[in-house]
């Protein structure tokens, strides 16, 4: 047996042996875990607080990274409705002073067939009425109003509609 190898180096007691390497490796470990623990609780309660419609507890989160900004979407029922609060870093394109920012939309699925048959309807958050209530535009103009800016051919009305439903994240 004088040739076989137990597998330990000579001169050790065959304890494992921690190299610094290791241990910096294993830190570095925590410290990722303890960043991703402190991210998805910022996620779920903290970022959501800032959005300008109240995100109820159950709603879904969805992280994305998109081609040049990245976003966080919130989904929920209620009601007849499907609320998604957005919210997102500059989009490229964007106005140059336009942060991270809020998007909310609601939608009402459409129905396809029968007496009820409807199409869908799909709105954007853009402000608040005097009374407080929430103040809607169809997602239709929103749109519109996108395009508009992208071609540099956007109307005032068009513009302050994009800046007021692009809501600005605290």
């Amino acid at each position: 047996m004088h040739g076989s190898s137990s597998g330990l180096a000579h001169g050790t007691s065959g304890a494992p042996q921690t190299t610094l390497e290791q241990q910096e490796y294993s830190n570095k470990v925590q410290q990722s875990e303890k960043a991703a623990k402190a991210h998805a609780d910022y996620v779920k309660n903290e970022l959501p607080k800032s959005s300008p419609l109240k995100i109820p507890g159950n709603a879904t989160i969805k992280e994305e990274q998109k081609n040049g900004y990245q976003q966080i979407k919130y989904n929920w029922d209620r009601g007849e409705y499907k609320y998604q609060s957005r919210w997102h870093t500059r989009t490229p394109g964007a106005p140059k002073n336009q942060g991270d920012t809020w998007v909310v939309e609601k939608r009402k699925p459409g129905v396809g067939n029968g007496k009820n048959a409807r199409p869908a309807q799909r709105y954007v958050l853009v402000g608040k009425h005097k009374d407080g209530s929430p103040k809607w535009v169809d997602r239709k103009k929103w749109d519109a109003a996108i395009r508009a800016r992208r071609n540099g051919t956007a109307t005032k009305e068009q513009k302050e509609m994009l800046d007021n439903g692009h809501w600005k994240a605290k």
